[in-house]
């Protein structure tokens, strides 16, 4: 088929159907009208998503293969769910949201159409596909084995290594994300690679050994690159900017040259990418689409955004400039005051109305170090010290209420049908502990219905069950309703019980045993509570990483020691800001990452920008270059 092209006409139609976007930017109606393979370059808070959700509508309405569709990749969850609101939103735009198309992660995809039909057609079941369920197995596995045990008391490194081991490549090569594993000659060699071999017979992996099947299985069977390019012919990848090179190399083998693939992301942004194979990454190509302005923030902000940019044209913002941005000056017996401070700031600039309009967050590049040398403003402990009581045991749910309650990893599908995999999964789990014959030999929730329609219990009952716990009618977040759940299941499932299990048996199952309640303090370790003339503000702390792709009102970036730079980056950033000089143009991969952290925490706020460096690492010239760029200085006393 021919792949449907969008006109100047079809975007003048758009005025009408969304009066209150605007598409006659030239930049932005270049990317709509692209309709051959292209990269765009986008600035942060350009609405490049909804761009694409756009885009993807004027496709719908004209597309009309039933067997053939469009690839939608992204890598987060909320970027994927934006863009299926905005399509479900409209009657074409829905149709992208079934067969023959596809819109999920680049995991998801490889998942459904390569690694776990492989595995299946090879006599493995998937059980579970889950990183944290995986290093809970590993690590009881490894301590049931006297060499493991022995080895893992005496360095605290093995522990991590056996908790992250992955099959690398086609030829699932023995590897970890969590070290560097023993010589093949070493004794333990073969110990770990039979660990990892028994989980992965009992249909328990981690994400990255699906890519690894996936590759296995595109070697074994190579005119799969074929059909999966004759299957999705178009093909656009979100967030480009965070694709590996291990993931960029899987989409090649994927995807043959028929295909066109428009990728959308921004480079300045790439602070989650391994630098394993990093050099390999071709994004952005030659010829990339620039889109150059930004919606979220005003002039002033984008100026400083722009200091720390690295490549591109320079962000321009075209948003309503709310204050100048300011930068907060503390000695360092004062480091653990500069937050709340901030906070103070924020409340003599906006009144209770205006704060309702975005979130008010102070980052850091980094959370945690192991910096020798005793300098405040290394990490986000040594502004705020009460983040380390949230690594504090007893926060993390049980596995079976993490499924109920879909409060597990941030890394699976988030949709009802992924919330009926989790609670299929959690069912089978019980079943297991109460030592149900229905599921003996069961490998993975899929099989769970079929097994239990065998076993001559209603399913229907059981369908029922699963549908009111995905939609949470039974609101089983709450504490009641934890306790009532175990009862409503067993009345469920009571026929395919042991005969001698009663109600009062059923619900003393260890898994069914509530977490113990965390103390307030901890959970709200990442608040910081600021009062100011009668009135409060919340301020939420985290990384930088953590709060990538988030808008805010205000935003405090805090300074942060680089490694292996050994250096702060505001300091070395406010010279450029200010103009004093040029960034170094043989800047060092350190430095290229700090710069790289910095453009994303100063790209967050819509209306108030505010960074913090110690006294001692700012000079009184710098301090009249940036107030006479429009900066007001403050001390936090």
């Amino acid at each position: 088929m021919s792949i449907p092209v969008i006109t100047e006409q079809d975007l003048d139609e758009l005025t009408a159907l969304y009066p209150d976007l605007n598409f006659r930017d030239v930049e932005r109606r270049a990317v709509l009208l692209e309709s051959q393979s292209r990269d765009i370059n986008a600035a942060p808070g350009s609405g490049k998503t909804t761009l694409l959700a756009t885009k993807l509508m004027l496709l719908g309405r004209k597309w009309n293969d039933e067997r053939r569709g469009i690839c939608v990749l992204s890598h987060t969850n909320v970027a994927r769910e934006e863009i299926q609101r905005r399509l479900g939103a409209s009657a074409e735009g829905s149709r992208l949201l079934a067969h023959p198309h596809f819109i999920g992660t680049i995991h998801g995809l490889v998942n459904h159409f390569l690694a776990v039909p492989y595995l299946r057609s090879n006599g493995l079941e998937v059980d579970v596909i889950d990183n944290e369920v995986f290093s809970q197995r590993a690590l009881a596995k490894a301590k049931s084995n006297w060499s493991l045990r022995t080895w893992m008391e005496q360095n605290v490194g093995v522990q991590p290594m056996v908790e992250g081991l992955i099959f690398k490549g086609p030829k699932l090569e023995l590897a970890s994300e969590g070290g560097r594993l023993p010589s093949e000659k070493a004794k333990t060699f073969p110990i770990l690679h039979n660990l990892k071999r028994e989980l992965a017979k009992s249909g328990v992996f981690r994400y990255a050994d699906m890519f690894a099947f996936a590759e296995q299985h595109l070697e074994a069977s190579p005119q799969l690159k074929k059909l999966m390019s004759r299957r999705f012919p178009l093909v656009f990848i979100d967030e480009m900017q965070d694709t590996s090179w291990e993931q960029e190399r899987l989409l090649q083998l994927i995807f043959d040259d028929t295909v066109i693939i428009q990728r959308l992301g921004d480079i300045n942004q790439r602070i989650l990418v391994s630098e394993d194979g990093a050099k390999n990454l071709s994004f952005p190509k030659v010829g990339a689409l620039p889109i150059s302005t930004s919606k979220r923030f005003g002039p002033t902000i984008a100026q400083v955004v722009a200091s720390a940019q690295l490549s591109g044209v320079a962000v321009a913002g075209t948003g309503l400039d709310a204050y100048a941005p300011m930068l907060l000056i503390y000695p360092t017996e004062k480091v653990d005051k500069v937050i709340s401070a901030f906070g103070v700031e924020v409340l003599k600039r906006f009144d209770d109305v205006s704060i309702q309009a975005g979130p008010v967050k102070a980052l850091c590049a980094r959370k945690q170090g192991d910096a020798q040398k005793a300098v405040a403003g290394r990490t986000l402990l040594d502004y705020w010290p009460a983040l380390a009581q949230s690594r504090a045991p007893g926060i993390q749910l049980g596995r079976f209420w993490s499924l109920v309650t879909g409060a597990g990893s941030q890394d699976r599908e988030t949709s009802l049908m992924g919330r009926a995999d989790e609670i299929r999964r959690a069912l089978l789990l019980v079943l297991r502990e109460a030592k149900s014959e229905a599921v003996a030999n069961v490998k993975g929730g899929h099989q769970l219905l079929r097994r239990l329609s065998e076993a001559g219990i209603d399913v229907g009952r059981v369908r029922r069950l699963m549908r009111d716990l995905a939609m949470d009618t039974l609101s089983v977040t709450t504490e009641e309703g934890k306790k009532g759940l175990p009862s409503i299941i067993f009345w469920v499932v009571q026929p395919v019980l042991p005969a001698e299990m009663t109600e009062h048996d059923f619900n003393a199952l260890e898994i069914f045993h509530l977490p113990e309640a965390p103390d307030m303090a901890v959970l709200k370790a990442n608040e910081c509570t600021v009062e100011h003339e009668g009135r409060n503000l919340c301020v939420q702390i985290g990384s930088v990483a953590s709060m990538k792709g988030e808008t805010h009102l205000a935003t405090l970036v805090l300074e942060s020691l680089g490694h292996p730079s050994r250096r702060f980056d505001v300091q070395e950033a406010l010279p450029v800001t200010g103009g004093l000089k040029e960034r170094d143009k043989k800047i060092s991969d350190g430095l290229l990452s700090q710069f790289r952290n910095l453009y994303v925490g100063l790209s967050r706020p819509t209306s108030f920008l505010c960074l913090a460096i110690n006294a001692e690492r700012i000079s009184e010239e710098c301090k009249s270059a940036l107030i006479n760029r429009g900066w007001v200085i403050s001390t936090v006393e």
